[in-house]
């Protein structure tokens, strides 16, 4: 293997696990749970990357003497890795937008998303079939892979224009400037990332740059995420808001018992469903128990409430 390739790879796998664990380091201080969801998205992506890497740098230097039969179980394998990666790194994407903009995925979209799954994957498989007979597929099969490889290539781009949209509605002024630039250098990274990624087959003079574009398109967006939320939301301290300060913030802010239950776990990162399970309640209970949270503190979303109640745990250390 020649060294320039192995170098490649090792800044690849570098860049990517510096993005992977700034990203874990921002879900552990930050502790809402939508930062995870982001983390998941980077660690499956970032491994679609790389493999994409090795298939396509293997195939123009070690393999180049195979012919394009012999190469078919390589590109056959390849496919079935990456296409499940794939889809776990768009709903990750997809969680963690929802999540930041402190919305949930419906029932509806959630079974839409593994529907089109589901028909990619079945039209993948078909097409397997064909090559390993060696045979050429009809005309209308082959659309029909162009326009579902599109299709999922597109996702994450309606993902963040969605985002992007969302987040111009947001109320605080720099919550929103803060939500659009990580948009906007999310969407920027991406079109790098998926250019990197065509950009890298056989005889493309430039493929150790690689390394620099995963950067950018990669690592760069979480450098953004953690400047939005250290400059608008700091951590609230481990142990800083439990027991009795808890109950004296319930107190004070006229909060039911019921909502100071809730409020609790809001602040440790849990989600809907999470705690849904946690106190038995309905997925409807909980929309409203939230809302009423929100109005009574005069907050519109998780990451306002958690400054709120950083502000207040500020002031009662202080006094």
């Amino acid at each position: 293997m020649p060294l320039r390739s192995i170098l490649m790879y090792l800044l690849s796998l570098a860049v990517v696990g510096a993005a992977c664990w700034e990203a874990l380091r921002l879900a552990k201080s930050y502790r809402h749970y939508f930062l995870s969801s982001y983390l998941g998205y980077l660690v499956a992506f970032g491994i679609v990357f790389i493999l994409n890497l090795v298939a396509t740098d293997l195939s123009a230097d070690i393999l180049k003497g195979f012919t394009a039969r012999d190469l078919v179980p390589v590109y056959i394998l390849f496919g079935l890795v990456a296409f499940p990666l794939f889809a776990i790194a768009w709903y990750f994407l997809l969680a963690f937008a929802a999540g930041i903009l402190d919305r949930e995925i419906s029932t509806s979209l959630r079974t839409a998303f593994i529907l089109f799954w589901a028909v990619l994957f079945a039209i993948f498989l078909i097409r397997i079939q064909f090559a390993l007979g060696h045979r050429s597929p009809p005309a209308f099969l082959g659309f029909l892979n162009i326009v579902s490889g599109l299709s999922a290539g597109f996702i994450p781009f309606v993902i963040y224009a969605a985002f992007l949209a969302r987040a111009a509605r947001r109320t605080g002024p720099e919550e929103r400037a803060g939500l659009r630039r990580f948009g906007a250098a999310s969407l920027a990274g991406l079109f790098v990332l998926l250019a990197a990624m065509v950009l890298t087959p056989a005889g493309w003079p430039l493929r150790w740059a690689v390394p620099a574009l995963l950067a950018l398109g990669l690592f760069f967006p979480v450098l953004v995420l953690k400047d939005f939320l250290s400059l608008c939301y700091r951590p609230i301290p481990a142990g800083a808001f439990e027991g009795t300060g808890l109950d004296e913030f319930v107190e004070a802010r006229g909060l039911s018992k019921r909502e100071g239950e809730i409020l609790g776990l809001l602040l440790r990162g849990k989600s809907n469903k999470e705690i849904e399970r946690d106190l038995f309640i309905s997925p409807h209970t909980v929309r409203n128990h939230i809302h009423n949270i929100y109005q009574k503190l005069g907050v519109g979303s998780r990451l306002q409430l958690m400054n709120f109640v950083r502000e207040f745990t500020s002031g009662r250390a202080g006094s």
